[in-house]
Order: structure tokens, then sequence, then C-alpha cells
């Protein structure tokens, strides 16, 4: 027996107080990707979305080879979602940007419903939010954001649209702009790798928590950090990904 078709259902952006139409899970994780990179870099090439929808999980199932990302761009743009202009970059319209900010909101609480519910280890959270954020409803996500007190970032650092909170932190610098010996406060770590986020909340590399570059060395391409459990050694890939607010007074 054929599988029915999800039909589309009309919802409210939170943040633009504009109206769209609920999407596919599939059209929804670009969005979702889209919205991440306009909160980083601004507008991507389609090589440079490819590789962001590469960090998904595994069960979401989407084509990641150049050609077929290039495909599901230009469907996109024949439903209003995105604009690809000359210089090759995708830009989100007015429905796009709608559709990224309920994405990003449903995915960053559920993201908090995993860790403060449900109890289960941050690590987690990024996987088991992308294999429920696509049944979230809007009455379920806004007893959610009831629930969970009103969160303005996710367990990572992540703005939850439609709160006001900046899409990127004041004052931020990436650690390993980070000068020696100077206390930071962690605002924001990278998610999408579960092995590397299970180290990083180890080694109290997280949201709110204190730290200290104790050694840099670019030569060897680590960077050591002092943490209230002890030191912890990252590369300084891992470390451009990580913002951190200095400490004043």
């Amino acid at each position: 027996m054929p599988r029915r078709k999800r039909t589309d259902t009309t919802v409210e952006a939170h943040a633009s107080g504009t109206t769209y139409e609920r999407l596919s899970p599939a059209t929804e994780n670009y969005l979702l990707c889209l919205y991440k990179l306009w909160e980083e870099t601004g507008e991507p090439t389609v090589t440079e979305l490819t590789e962001t929808l590469r960090d998904l999980p595994p069960t979401e199932g989407l084509g990641t080879s150049v050609p077929s990302v290039a495909g599901m761009v230009r469907r996109m743009e024949k439903q209003g979602l995105v604009e690809v202009g000359s210089d090759k970059r995708i830009r989100m319209t007015r429905k796009g940007l709608a559709g990224g900010e309920d994405i990003a909101r449903r995915h960053r609480l559920v993201e908090w419903m995993v860790v403060k519910i449900l109890g289960m280890e941050p690590h987690q959270a990024y996987i088991e939010a992308h294999r429920l954020e696509h049944g979230v409803s809007p009455q379920l996500e806004e007893r959610l954001f009831e629930l969970l007190e009103r969160p303005t970032r996710s367990p990572f650092g992540r703005p939850i649209p439609g709160t006001g909170e900046p899409k990127m932190p004041p004052s931020a610098i990436p650690l390993d702009q980070a000068r020696p010996n100077i206390p930071y406060v962690v605002e924001r770590i990278p998610e999408e790798d579960s092995d590397l986020l299970r180290f990083l909340v180890e080694s109290q590399v997280t949201p709110d928590k204190e730290i200290k570059v104790a050694e840099a060395a670019p030569y060897l391409g680590v960077l050591t950090v002092s943490t209230q459990t002890g030191q912890a050694s990252v590369g300084y890939n891992v470390a451009r990904q990580i913002l951190v607010r200095k400490i004043e007074g």
C-alpha cells in the first residue's frame, strides 16, 4: 500500500510574523543548514551548503553530492524559498528565512527537551533533535518553550529564534584568538560531531563555563585550555568553532 504524501499546513513564523507552509523534512533540513550558515557567515555557495549538509546525521537520508544539492536548491528556488545570485551564492527569501527560523527554533527547543526533560546526555541531543523536530506542532513547540522556562539559547549556545537573542554573541571571538592566561566564558560550541561534543562536555568546555588558554602551539596545531576539571587539548580547527567572551573586571 503506497504511503500517503505528507500534506502541507500553514503555520506562523515567530520572529517575522509571516506565514508559510510546513515543508517536507528534507526541505526543512536544507533551511536549517542555510539558517545556520546565515548566522555564521552569510550566504553560502552550493559547495559550502553541501559541506554543512554532510554534518547532518545519516538517518536524515539526504543526498550530499554537489549535483544533488544543486538540484534541491533549484527546487527550493521554484518554491520561493531561496534565490541564487550571479555570484552563485544562495540567499533565503523572506519566506525561506521564516521557514529557517521555525525549524531552527523547533530543533533547539527539542535539544533542550532531550537534555532537561528526558535526561539524555548532551552529545545525544543533536541527533535526537533531528529525529523529532519535524513532528513538533506549533502547540507542542509553545508548550515546550514554557516548560523549559523560555530559553533564549540552545544547550550549545545557538540563539533560539523569536526570543530576541542576537545571531552572534556580542563581543565573542573564536577560541583560537583568545589570549593566554586570561579568563573567558564559553558562548558557543560545535554540536554536529557527537564524539567531539562528548569530549567538550566531559572537559567542561560548554556554554557559560569559564576557561583559560594555558598554552597556544600553532606550529603543532593544538591549543591547551584550563577548565574547571583540569586541562584539555583541542585542535585549532575545533578552536575556531568555539566562541568565547572575555570576562571583564
